[in-house]
């Protein structure tokens, strides 16, 4: 029997199966880990993003389908770690407009909710690059933006943008020479595709897979990182992570700045408090 729609209850068992399925598979990311910087945290940053996202809905309680939305994209927002967990973040801060009153999400507003995060992702990282987890989401969308004229079952549509998204992640290494060299795919993109994966099975009511999806899409696992002391992470010898207040028309000049002494800057929030990476 086809499914139609989600609410509040569907919605908040996307986020926790997600989560746990990212947590179960966090080293296997960790290993494949090698851009921006090897430091193999790809896979626990959006574990721990996630979490975030989960506990935020937890916290919320029994509440309504625009308030689990939001606990769960301010959750993710407030605990984001890393790149990947910022651009994870931000994708899920698309599901938030125009849901006052409403108590069904229907195929095309997941379509529409997704790719209106994408764009927020790529807003929010001052040099986007190819090959990464952003490729992976905005290819992802422009499939499912086609398929939803015809996919209404969320079944469906879910299990095609699994399919799109592992097909963008194997083609990440021929848009990153980086991970061509390390022969992986990239790490945010594979992380992003077992959220997609936990979502399908659980709008299916089927079990999530014994084995790890990521194990089937990349190449080989680069010797772990040891440290910040050499190697790939070159000049890059800091990862700095941190809340700050600040108006919001102070910044794009922040940023500017900061641009100047970093890099993989990425900056989001609003209403007086920013997520800074």
């Amino acid at each position: 029997m086809a499914v139609l729609y989600c609410g509040t209850k569907r919605f908040r068992q996307f986020i926790i199966a997600g989560a746990d399925w990212v947590a179960k598979n966090r080293e296997e990311l960790n290993k494949i880990n090698v851009f921006p910087v090897a430091d193999g945290d790809t896979g626990s940053n959006m574990s721990v993003t996630l979490a975030s996202a989960a506990r935020g809905i937890e916290a919320a309680g029994q509440t309504r389908l625009g308030a689990t939305v939001r606990a769960a994209a301010w959750g993710a927002l407030m605990g984001a770690r890393g790149n990947s967990g910022i651009i994870l973040s931000q994708i899920l801060s698309g599901f938030t407009e125009g849901l006052d009153g409403r108590e069904r999400l229907f195929a095309d507003d997941i379509v529409l909710g997704f790719s209106r995060g994408v764009e927020n992702a790529y807003k929010a990282v001052l040099h986007p690059t190819e090959g990464t987890i952003l490729t992976v989401a905005r290819e992802t969308a422009e499939w499912a933006e086609e398929a939803v004229r015809n996919e209404k079952d969320l079944a469906g549509l879910l299990n095609g943008m699994v399919k799109s998204a592992r097909a963008s992640v194997e083609r990440t290494p021929s848009l990153l020479p980086k991970l061509a060299e390390a022969g992986v795919v990239d790490a945010g993109g594979a992380g992003l595709c077992l959220l997609f994966d936990a979502m399908c099975n659980t709008v299916a009511g089927d079990p999530l897979p014994a084995a790890p999806p990521v194990e089937r899409i990349h190449v080989h696992a680069p010797e772990a990182p040891t440290g910040h002391g050499g190697g790939d992470v070159a000049d890059l010898r800091y990862e700095v992570m941190y809340m700050l207040e600040a108006r919001d028309e102070a910044i794009s000049d922040f940023k500017a700045v900061w641009a100047g002494i970093g890099d993989s800057i990425v900056v989001v929030g609003g209403d007086g408090l920013w997520n800074c990476h």
